[in-house]
């Protein structure tokens, strides 16, 4: 079993925002030709009780649930913790997708375990399982210093509040869409091949 989670904010107003590469990045994937044998997009299901929305297939014998959760990023962690009670997972069946204020625009970076790095979703997840042993791919959202207050972390400076929550200009939007492609590629490709998800970091 894997469990695919795409962090942001639910409702049109954050959609195709910096902040949402993370539903960007589910919604791509669920109409991969690999995990989707059916030739359409996989069908998101709003599950109240968890209040997220999952779509889920099976491949080759193995199951995979891709995950939207609907409780707005920083409280993440509560929907997930729900998720692998009920499907009986562990923290190694998780991947975890989210924007990344460290990382330029046209770059992602694997690893499979270690600190939220200030991600506010992702701290979310790693105190309410209780570990931080949690594979997660980092999308690069930006390409130059976030504001000018001294700060040493990007996501603790003002600026940064507004700037995820802006949407990609239209520079940057043709980046972000083939930095998502060719991620996407990347852990299909991996998982259903069944090789093991290495820390890396790998741009377009």
């Amino acid at each position: 079993m894997r469990i695919i989670i795409g962090l942001g904010n639910p409702g049109k107003k954050y959609k195709g925002t910096r902040h949402n590469v993370g539903f960007d990045f589910i919604e791509q994937l669920s109409r991969h030709p690999r995990l989707n044998s059916i030739g359409s997009e996989l069908k998101f299901v709003f599950n109240k009780k968890f209040q997220t929305e999952i779509a889920e297939t099976r491949i080759a014998g193995e199951k995979y649930i891709l995950v939207k959760p609907q409780t707005f990023m920083n409280l993440s962690g509560k929907a997930i913790n729900q998720i692998l009670k009920f499907y009986k997972a562990a923290t190694g069946d998780l991947l975890i997708i989210c924007h990344d204020l460290d990382l330029p625009l046209g770059m992602s970076r694997i690893r499979l375990s270690g600190s939220s790095g200030g991600q506010k979703g992702l701290d979310s997840i790693i105190s309410a399982v209780g570990s931080n042993r949690i594979a997660r791919l980092r999308i690069g959202i930006a390409d130059h210093k976030i504001g000018a207050a001294q700060i040493e972390h990007p996501y603790e400076k003002p600026e940064a509040k507004i700037f995820v929550l802006e949407r990609f200009s239209s520079r940057e939007k043709p980046i972000v869409e083939k930095m998502i492609a060719r991620a996407v590629d990347i852990i299909v490709n991996c998982l259903i091949d069944k090789k093991e998800l290495t820390a890396t970091t790998f741009e377009i």
